[in-house]
């Protein structure tokens, strides 16, 4: 009520916030916080600095309001770069890390080289008659094909499910299997770096 009473030009921040006592407690410790959790450090870093700022233009008006605003602890560099890295509560931005960056890269490469191989496969006419849709899908991570249960035999490769009828076989043609992978090994540096990065 104190501070509302000012008439400073407006109103404070808004200050709902959720505590963070217990991850902060945590990353004093060196446990390693979550997307979530860093964000309500963002959050709470940035409603200090926006509060610390209001209250010193309430000095003259109010000494106790400008003790409280210097007893406020900022840190605009680590509220910046949390808002570089972070996206949102399931995203770490590309440029958080070169190494992250570089890693997202290759991923996104090699998707693209295994689409346009398994295009080509699935547009030959030598293996279209082999397959029940001419189209490229996922199982789990895994680029596959959907074949023939009839046509096995005919396509070299893993097997990575069945449909419900059992008609058709969703195989991992041999041709893309290397390059299948390498991108789940970069999935797991990627995972790697993510756990660095939010350490750090």
């Amino acid at each position: 009520a104190q501070i509302t009473s000012l008439k400073l030009g407006g109103p404070p921040v808004n200050l709902s916030l959720k505590d963070v006592t217990l991850s902060v407690k945590r990353a004093e410790q060196n446990g390693v916080l979550n997307l979530s959790e860093l964000l309500l450090v963002c959050r709470t870093l940035y409603v200090a600095r926006r509060m610390k700022a209001y209250l010193a233009e309430a000095a003259e008006e109010c000494e106790i309001l400008h003790g409280i605003g210097d007893s406020l602890i900022t840190a605009k560099a680590f509220e910046d770069k949390i808002n570089r890295c972070i996206i949102s509560e399931e995203e770490i931005a590309d440029d958080a890390s070169s190494e992250l960056s570089a890693i997202r890269r290759k991923i996104k490469n090699l998707n693209a080289k295994i689409r346009d191989s398994l295009n080509d496969f699935i547009r030959s006419s030598h293996y279209k008659k082999f397959l029940q849709d001419a189209v490229v899908t996922m199982r789990g991570d895994r680029f596959v094909v959907p074949v023939k249960s009839e046509y096995k035999g005919e396509i070299q490769g893993i097997v990575h499910d069945t449909s419900a009828s059992g008609a058709t076989l969703f195989i991992e043609p041999m041709a893309v299997l290397n390059s299948n992978n390498e991108i789940r090994d970069l999935k797991n540096r990627e995972q790697q770096e993510v756990e660095r990065i939010l350490a750090e």
